[in-house]
This record gives C-alpha cells, structure tokens and sequence, in this order.
C-alpha cells in the first residue's frame, strides 16, 4: 500500500503541480478508470461509473467505485459531486470501458467530449465491455492495485499474441473516428469466472457498434489491420493436436490499391517467425524440409484469410480490415470509391509469405 501511495503521490507531483490550488492530498480523489453505460427507459439515461483512489490520511489509500447518473456526460460530474466529499482529477485515469449496450446506442457525445476536454489522458486504453462497466469496476483486483490496471495491462501487451495492434488508446480512438477511409474497432471484454478477458473485437459504423465479432474470426482481421503485432499459428495434421507444426510470428502488412472497373487490393502479408512445435518430424529438419513448413503454412494461412475476406464482404459488409484508408489515400478523401457499397465488391488479393528465421533445432 506505501508503494502505491508513493507513485500516486510522484504522478500528483510530476503532473499536477501548481495546478489545484495547493489542496491537501487528503481532500484529492485520483480517476484511474472511467465507464459509460446507458439505461435507455430511464429519464436519466447516463450512467458515468468511476474507478478511483482515495487518499483517507495516515498514509492509507482505499479504491472506490463512484457512478454518476443524469441526462449527459457532463450532468454526471454534476450528480457525482454532490455525494463526494473530495475534489477528483482527470488526467490520471489508466482506462475507459464502454458497455456494449452505450456502444450501440451511440457515442458521438463521448467522442465530442474526449476532443474539447483537454485533461483528459489520451493515451489512457479504451475498450468495449460485455454488460455493464460498473461491474467490471466493482470486480476484486487479484494481482494489481485497481481493475483499471488490470484491464489496461491486458490491453497494452495484447500486441503479443492474437495480432492485436499496440495502441488501442483514446488518442487512436479519435484517429480512427476522424480519419478518412477508416472506422473504430475496439477490444471486447468479457467476464470470465470473475477476470476480466478480451472475446474479440467490436466494429463500428460510424459512431454506433455494428458488429462483435468472436476471437476465432477477429484473429485474422488483425492480422490485416495491424502492423508488427505478434501471433501463434498452428497446422494439425489429421485433427490431431499432437501431430502438428506452431510458429510464432510477426505480420509485416504491405497494401497495394488500384481501380479497372471496381477497387483492387493486394494484400502482401508476410510472417515472419520462429517453429516452436514440430512433431510430424522426428530428426533434424532438412533445409527442404523447412521450406516445405513454410509453403505449408503460406497456404494454410491464404485460405484462412480468403475464406475471413469473403466473410467479410458478404456477412458484415464494412471494412473490418482497416483497408479503405489506402483508397482514400490514392483517390482522395471526398472520392465515391470509399463506400461500403464499394468494398463489398472489391477485388481483395492476399499474398503470404512466411520466413522461419529460427527453426527451434538444428538442421541436417
């Protein structure tokens, strides 16, 4: 507990200084998270959970969960204050969770927000929750001080499997709200026995949730979408789990576009990674037998994700792959080409290629 008294205090220091009249830190509450849920049949439809620190004197500091409730976001500061007998920072907050239900409903006022509130922390993460935000906040923390912690730790090293990208923070939020050619797509959290866990990802239309799409088939929408994030990919042979090869791997994403009649991309994907599994061969591998694992994998992996793309273009009919950016880019913000209705019937190519820098044994 003195340790995170300690860092609490170093970040007041180091950030807040001279900024709040001098108040003692006994009369300070510290945001580490932020929620936004929704009651669409109440008169007050905003509901504003927080997650924060209370300095109660003698050195001890105590979590608490504070919601707000009032008819927009910024009434909630209002409701919360009246039952706190602390002054609360923004600035400091770590995560922002928004329920699944406030994500269909709509977020343009919360996006509005994050852009003309300048406290705000925009490299604080942000992801979708399944159910409400408050009771991931009202979870018990096992290995960290707070969930928000816990959640944005689960965000920040996401990168390192499932090919997720690194930054799924505010400030990349707003980018993908306001770019042209692209759309939000956020991590989901599930409950899981009482831990938080990410499920998939959710895709927006605009400033609405469209579609959660499970692990199982986001997993190769990130692969497309992201850039240098690391993922485990496996081939078993005859639906055996132990006659199989798995690699790990990093996605070097290169996208090409051009225009005869309808859009063309061409996806070059290249993986390149280490064998951590390979027991079809009981000896040292051959170099021909290295570059058949990789032929096997270059095909096993074009299958997948033709087989994701033409999902995509026929079932959820929006770019989930974070590709249209590359058209507007080419043929410019304000072209006809970046319509839904014009991916759809694009001509997606996708070109793999997979390099074994590290074959996990010696070779003959």
């Amino acid at each position: 507990m003195k340790k995170i008294l300690f860092i609490i205090l170093l970040t007041l220091l180091t950030t807040f200084t001279g900024c709040y009249e001098m108040e003692p830190i006994e009369n300070l509450s510290i945001i580490i998270g932020i929620g936004y849920d929704i009651e669409k049949d109440a008169k007050k439809k905003i509901v504003d959970p927080i997650e924060m620190f209370v300095f109660k004197g003698d050195g001890e500091v105590e979590r608490l969960i504070s919601p707000g409730v009032a008819e927009t976001i910024y009434n909630t500061v209002n409701d919360r204050q009246t039952v706190m007998s602390k002054k609360f920072l923004v600035g400091t907050e770590k995560l922002y969770l928004i329920s699944r239900e406030r994500a269909e409903y709509g977020i343009e006022d919360l996006l509005e927000t994050l852009i003309r509130d300048e406290g705000r922390n925009e490299v604080a993460y942000v992801a979708i929750t399944e159910g409400e935000t408050r009771h991931f906040f009202s979870m018990i923390p096992i290995d960290n001080t707070s969930i928000s912690e816990a959640i944005s730790g689960i965000l920040k090293f996401s990168h390192l499997a499932n090919f997720f990208p690194k930054e799924v923070t505010i400030k990349e939020l707003l980018f993908m709200y306001n770019q042209t050619g692209r759309r939000i797509i956020l991590p989901y959290i599930i409950d899981d026995n009482g831990k938080p866990k990410i499920a998939g990802i959710c895709v927006f239309d605009g400033a609405k949730l469209k579609y959660t799409i499970p692990l199982e088939e986001a997993f190769y929408m990130n692969m497309i979408r992201s850039r240098k994030s690391d993922g485990y990919i496996s081939i078993l042979k005859e639906n055996n789990p132990k006659i199989c090869y798995s690699i790990k791997a990093k996605n070097f994403i290169n996208v090409d576009v051009d225009y005869k009649d309808r859009l063309i991309y061409t996806i070059n994907v290249t993986l390149k990674g280490s064998l951590k599994t390979d027991t079809i061969h009981n000896t040292a591998l051959t170099a021909n037998e290295a570059k058949e694992i990789e032929k096997a994998f270059e095909e096993y992996v074009t299958e997948e994700l033709n087989k994701t793309i033409e999902k995509v273009q026929n079932k959820y009919k929006i770019d989930c792959f974070d590709i249209t950016k590359y058209a507007a880019a080419k043929f410019g913000k304000h072209s006809p080409l970046l319509s839904d209705e014009e991916f759809q019937r694009a001509q997606i190519n996708v070109k793999v290629k997979v390099i074994l820098v590290d074959l996990g044994r010696s070779m003959k």
